[in-house]
């Protein structure tokens, strides 16, 4: 699912983490049309975490860097969500 290189992919976690892309509204601050940019690049997920009222955090991984990174993002864009049963 992920595009060349996967620079360090082993799953050793275990969350498969798949590469979703995200999605940018018309008329948002990032300047999208609606449609899902990244698949295959790049998989983000939303936290449970607000930065502030209009943005929260998320994290992400890329196909070419090996780390989970995070970020404060506007809550307009539209992100893969992971459920977690407790």
């Amino acid at each position: 699912h992920w595009a060349s290189p996967n620079t360090g992919a082993t799953n050793e976690t275990g969350f498969t983490a798949l590469p979703g892309g995200e999605r940018y509204e018309d008329g948002s601050i990032y300047g999208g049309d609606g449609k899902f940019y990244s698949v295959g690049y790049r998989g983000s997920w939303w936290s449970a975490t607000e930065y502030n009222a209009t943005s929260a955090w998320c994290r992400y991984v890329s196909y070419n860097y090996s780390n989970v990174s995070r970020d404060d993002i506007g809550k307009e864009v539209g992100f893969s969500v992971r459920c977690v049963r407790d």
